[in-house]
């Protein structure tokens, strides 16, 4: 375990520098078509955060960054829909459809539009099916690109708080506590 944790901390110096938050973005905006880089994309934002924990703006950045890039992902998503059609996603996807949270998130964005489709991308997880609830339920693109970049600002401004102030909470993003928390947490202490 020290050898990754010794990793992570190179990565976190690395990760001090003004592209590194635009880097991650872009790979959040790939992920929208891989979606195995979740687990990974975690641990580099977390490590880019806590790299400049202190400093609020570079925390705003990274969050602004990332959301940016999942909404231009979620953006060429929607074009992909609107070429291809929406089995094209769901045959392409099929297990992320088959969760009992996205029938839930499913009515919330039928019930609520706009406001549903926002706490829909701020949880911390895959948007695939939100973009297709939204599309299907007959969301403007505009709004819906919107409510994406709402939510997934939202949701990274909170890990990125999280990741400062109680790095244990990031388990609920998928971060499954490597020790660099727990490293940083000992050098507040």
């Amino acid at each position: 375990m020290g050898g990754v944790s010794d990793n992570l901390l190179k990565l976190r110096s690395f990760a001090a520098s003004w592209w590194y938050p635009f880097a991650v973005g872009t790979l959040s905006c790939i992920n929208t078509f891989t979606v195995v880089l979740s687990g990974p994309l975690v641990i580099l934002y977390v490590a880019g955060v806590m790299a400049n924990g202190a400093r609020l703006q570079r925390r705003l950045t990274a969050a602004l960054a990332n959301a940016f890039g999942t909404t231009v992902g979620a953006a060429m998503l929607i074009a992909l829909i609107e070429r291809n059609g929406v089995q094209a996603v769901t045959e392409t996807f099929p297990s992320v459809f088959a969760s009992k949270t996205w029938e839930r998130s499913k009515q919330l964005i039928h019930s609520h539009g706009f406001a549903g489709t926002v706490v829909v991308s701020a949880m911390p997880i895959v948007l695939h099916p939100a973009v297709i609830f939204a599309i299907t339920a007959g969301m403007n693109r505009g709004a819906l690109l919107t409510a994406v970049m709402l939510g997934r600002t939202i949701k990274y401004t909170v890990m990125a708080q999280l990741a400062v102030g109680a790095p244990h909470m990031l388990r609920f993003f998928g971060h499954k506590g490597d020790g660099v928390g727990k490293k940083a947490a000992a050098k507040r202490a």
